[in-house]
């Protein structure tokens, strides 16, 4: 088993690699484990949980509200679990994220870990701290940043998942080297066939080159007051086409990172030849790269982002393949990007 760390201000995590099935690493000296998982993930693999208490939560985006942290927190109080306690999270980037949300805040911080059972969460929502829900409709309003002790990486976990799933984690791959790593962009780009059909060498090396990736830049960035920026490409137009269409998280990042693609070419920043090979990548790998939403729906969207600030937003933007810039743009300007992937 193989272990990359990732220290930050609020605490460090472990993050293992492994292949055995098992959701849990040496807990020793943890008066009680409690699972928080979903539906889905209950139906697939549940009987690796059995001895284990759980709190089984409603699969899904719409279960990532304070409704579902009020029934953490109730069943941890009817569980008398305390701060020698350890919360796993069991799931999907929804699982993740009010699972670590409820942890951070429960008694002003409990141990909590993740499993992640979805690509989408093994190179994303599980590694880096950021936990929140939504708010009326908007992605992550309210969160706190707090590293869990472990995250669980075990990619037989992902052949229970259906392929739209596998696909939508893809999106986050490509984001990681087209924003941060060309050789990562570079080797999926040269073996997405193998990725696709999740041949264990590929996928590995995808997986665990995106988790380093954003490992080393939470490191040095942990509230994401500069380089972690980055890793929001994509996620600016994304979030909102999200939110007016309820596409997938990934489907709608792919289609963001289009769009904040061609507005980084259109400003003179990124060479034309590299944004056809980011939109030629997603839909190699089946991701979309247009929406049928309304421009104006979306741009209405854009104008809750949390990263805005008065009439403007930081936005990142790819320079080229492998590197990018936080630019602080007039939300105005997006709209070229946003018309350009909406109708």
């Amino acid at each position: 088993m193989s272990v990359m760390e990732l220290h930050a201000t609020s605490g460090s995590t472990k993050v293992f690699f492994s292949d055995t099935g098992k959701f849990l690493p040496n807990i020793k000296g943890r008066t009680r484990v409690m699972l928080v998982t979903d539906e889905n993930v209950v139906r697939m693999h549940g009987d690796k949980m059995n001895d284990l208490d759980k709190i089984v939560l409603q699969a899904g985006e719409s279960a990532k509200t304070i409704r579902s942290v009020e029934r953490i927190y109730d069943a941890l109080l009817d569980h008398d679990v305390d701060r020698s306690s350890l919360i796993v999270g069991v799931g999907g980037g929804t699982v993740s994220d009010v699972t670590g949300f409820a942890a951070s805040t429960f008694r002003r911080g409990i141990p909590f870990g993740f499993v992640p059972t979805t690509l989408l969460a093994q190179v994303d929502a599980s590694i880096g701290g950021k936990n929140g829900i939504n708010f009326r409709g908007f992605k992550n309003m309210i969160g706190t940043v707090r590293q869990p002790e472990f995250c669980m990486i075990d990619l037989s976990l992902l052949k229970t998942l259906p392929a739209d799933q596998l696909i939508s984690g893809m999106a986050e791959i490509i984001k990681c080297g087209a924003i941060l790593n060309n050789k990562l962009f570079e080797y999926v780009e040269e073996n997405h066939p193998g990725i696709i059909s999740m041949d264990e060498r590929s996928l590995a090396y995808a997986v665990s080159e995106t988790i380093s990736a954003k490992i080393s830049v939470v490191g040095r960035d942990e509230m994401d007051n500069g380089e972690r920026m980055k890793l929001n490409f994509g996620h600016t137009v994304g979030h909102a086409i999200e939110k007016v269409t309820g596409l997938p998280h990934g489907y709608s990042i792919a289609i963001g990172m289009v769009a904040e693609s061609r507005l980084a070419a259109h400003n003179g920043v990124l060479p034309s030849g590299d944004v056809l090979r980011i939109e030629g990548l997603l839909k190699r790998m089946g991701l979309p790269t247009r929406s049928e939403a309304s421009s104006t729906d979306v741009l209405e969207a854009i104008s809750k982002d949390k990263k805005s600030s008065g009439d403007s937003i930081n936005i990142a933007l790819p320079e080229k393949i492998g590197n990018g810039t936080i630019y602080k743009i007039k939300k105005r300007q997006l709209k070229y990007a946003v018309q350009e992937v909406c109708k």
